[in-house]
């Protein structure tokens, strides 16, 4: 069986080709029509020469001649370097350097970095994004693709250091495709708005019509939200996937009535979604399952609560409730004091797991974990870990398994013990400073003394210490405020705090 992903369009093209495949700015694009413009492109790669296994690198914005790139990459089975839309010069250069690229596809103004970057300049294919739309017949055939070849590089934020290249292959797309459908519960027929290029990815593959929304994938807390709602309405969407940045902003074109009556199942996820978010969205939109969905670059989804379960949590001392771990998944809970190595022993695995109950890091295994990343032996070796015939990532989170539910304490690079001896959970914290009316965000992190520093966003600096200072210590821990104007956020969800950028 052939396991190249343009497969899956062919079928969809075939069945149903008349199904809006993309909409995207008033234009609708059928399947049919989609695995047309898929083939022009393939053809005209292999005809300037790429081929299986080349690497070609994608600096394209999300919007349909995004995906019909994509795909024509995946066709001739060779390998997409993709980029986000935030990405900037040192992280495009950085993709350049790494993938020894064949080919370079992107906007007219990506190409002025030709002019800084020897790695670029190395590229010999270059094409600008509307190419072999030459509306022609083709008498195209896939390349023949197994489950190990590689299909797809993207890369981590690197918040926590330099950007990891995951490596995602044909196989590995094909399971996490699977995991996602039954978490997201879409289905062919579904009209989905999908604010992530892998949402997009995986509609592609189950027939489901994507939305694209007019907003900057940069900046998802700057969306014009009665825009995005009209859209929406205009296509009867019925399902939607993004940040928890995006949906608080399209709340707010509520005014007390679901912004959008077709939607019948709304997931959020890409950072911690606490308590009462989860009931903010679900009054924001009533008659929709909401859901928080709990994952990362290398394994999603690993989890997922129902808004409804998450906003009725009241006691909060096991962790930030993340709901029933994903059953493709492995997870397990490791001693944050355990010493974990690449190779380990079954014996030695068992011994390094935390007591039921009892805070760790959480590792998992599965079809859909990605077990390397490419040409980065330093980040395999620090996170990564095989046991017998399985690999386990560590995520760099702290959770617990309490009867059979995972519950989350933020990362564990970042929990500490004060010097009082309580143990600081950053989650923890940061869920309790929601409630303050005074700032619109705050963190704890650890000084280099070992004081633990309570951080709060806000423009009033007077009344945020004043709050600040009627917390309960017990839950909050803390031995002194500051107060910034701007908690730094990472740059693909503008929802997770920037930890490294906030050093005290």
């Amino acid at each position: 069986m052939n396991a190249n992903l343009f497969e899956s369009l062919r079928r969809f093209a075939d069945d149903a080709p008349d199904r809006p495949a993309l909409i995207h700015r008033e234009r609708t694009l059928t399947y049919g029509d989609f695995r047309k413009h898929v083939e022009w492109r393939a053809a005209e790669l292999r005809r300037r020469g790429v081929g299986k296994g080349d690497r070609v690198v994608l600096f394209v914005p999300m919007g349909i001649a995004l995906y019909e790139i994509l795909l024509a990459v995946f066709a001739i089975g060779a390998v997409a370097v993709f980029l986000d839309a935030w990405a900037d010069p040192k992280r495009l250069d950085y993709a350049a350097e790494l993938a020894e690229a064949k080919a370079f596809i992107a906007i007219p103004k990506a190409y002025l970095l030709l002019l800084k970057s020897r790695a670029l300049r190395r590229i010999p294919v270059r094409c600008l994004p509307g190419f072999g739309l030459k509306r022609t017949a083709v008498d195209f055939e896939p390349a023949e693709c197994r489950p190990e070849d590689p299909a797809l590089i993207t890369f981590t934020t690197g918040s926590t250091g330099v950007p990891k290249a995951a490596l995602r292959t044909c196989g590995f797309l094909w399971a996490q495709h699977v995991a996602l459908t039954a978490s997201l519960d879409v289905q062919a027929g579904d009209v989905d708005l999908a604010t992530l290029p892998i949402f997009a990815l995986n509609n592609l593959a189950c027939g489901v019509s994507t939305l694209i929304p007019d907003f900057n994938p940069a900046k998802p807390a700057e969306i014009e939200p009665e825009r995005i709602a009209a859209e929406a309405r205009r296509a009867g969407v019925t399902t939607t996937a993004g940040s928890p940045a995006f949906y608080r902003r399209l709340a707010e074109a509520s005014h007390g009535t679901n912004p959008i009556p077709t939607l019948r199942a709304l997931h959020v996820g890409g950072a911690a979604v606490f308590p009462a978010f989860a009931a903010e969205l679900s009054a924001a939109f009533p008659g929709t399952h909401v859901s928080a969905v709990y994952g990362s670059t290398e394994v999603e989804p690993i989890a997922a609560i129902a808004a409804e379960e998450l906003a009725t949590a009241t006691d909060l001392t096991s962790g930030i409730p993340a709901g029933t771990v994903n059953r493709f998944l492995d997870l397990a809970i490791v001693r944050l004091d355990a010493k974990l190595e690449h190779e380990m022993s079954e014996a030695a695995w068992q011994a390094a797991q935390a007591a039921q109950g009892t805070a760790g890091e959480i590792c998992v295994a599965g079809d859909h974990v990605l077990t390397t990343y490419y040409r980065n032996p330093e980040a395999v070796m620090a996170n990564k870990i095989r046991v017998g015939g399985r690999i386990y990532h560590r995520t760099g989170d702290a959770g617990r398994l309490v009867d059979g539910k995972l519950f989350l304490l933020g990362r564990a690079g970042r929990v500490f013990r004060t010097a009082s001896g309580v143990w600081c959970y950053p989650a923890l914290v940061e869920q309790a400073l929601e409630g303050l009316s005074s700032s619109t965000a705050g963190t704890v992190v650890r000084a280099a003394d070992g004081r633990a520093v309570l951080v709060l966003e806000s423009g009033d600096p007077v009344a945020a210490a004043a709050e600040a200072a009627r917390l309960d210590p017990v839950r909050v821990p803390h031995d002194e405020v500051r107060v910034v104007v701007r908690i730094p956020r990472d740059p693909r969800h503008a929802s997770k705090i920037d930890y490294g950028a906030l050093e005290v």
